[in-house]
């Protein structure tokens, strides 16, 4: 754990002198395009908390931790971390809705080419997704997921 701190603070340095990447067609921003193009640093830390997610009816929920969801597009290296101690995590859907919960995840149409680490360092905690009623619920852990419409 010393390790991915010292990995993460690197990575903030770093990121503070990266520049944006800015979308902008002649209407102003477009679409659920992500270029970031380097170094990216995303962390989350749960302490004794509850996270939950959740869609009844035709509604949809999506919820993003440490996460990237689109059209990604990174590039080079990236950090996700999501570190729950102590904690609840939940994803649920009921009633023919949809819900989706991303952990240190990319969703979308992914390219990240280049060096990456996705981590969710989970301890004494609870992460559950639960789908009912002709629902769909999507979780991704620490992973890429190129399916934008898997909900």
């Amino acid at each position: 754990m010393k390790k991915i701190a010292i990995i993460a603070l690197s990575l903030i340095s770093a990121a503070a002198f990266a520049q944006p990447t800015e979308r902008h067609g002649s209407n102003g921003p477009t679409g659920p395009e992500i270029k970031i193009n380097a170094p990216s640093v995303q962390i989350t830390s749960l302490s004794h908390s509850s996270l939950q997610n959740g869609s009844s009816g035709t509604a949809a929920a999506r919820q993003n931790v440490a996460s990237n969801t689109g059209n990604v597009t990174i590039d080079a290296l990236s950090l996700q971390v999501a570190s729950i101690s102590n904690s609840a995590v939940s994803n649920s859907a009921s009633d023919n809705a949809a819900a989706t919960q991303n952990l240190a995840s990319n969703m979308g149409k992914v390219n990240v080419g280049g060096a990456q680490l996705q981590l969710v360092a989970a301890r004494n905690s609870y992460i559950g997704n639960t789908a009912s009623g002709g629902s769909s619920a999507v979780q991704n852990v620490s992973s890429n997921n190129g399916c934008q419409v898997c909900n």
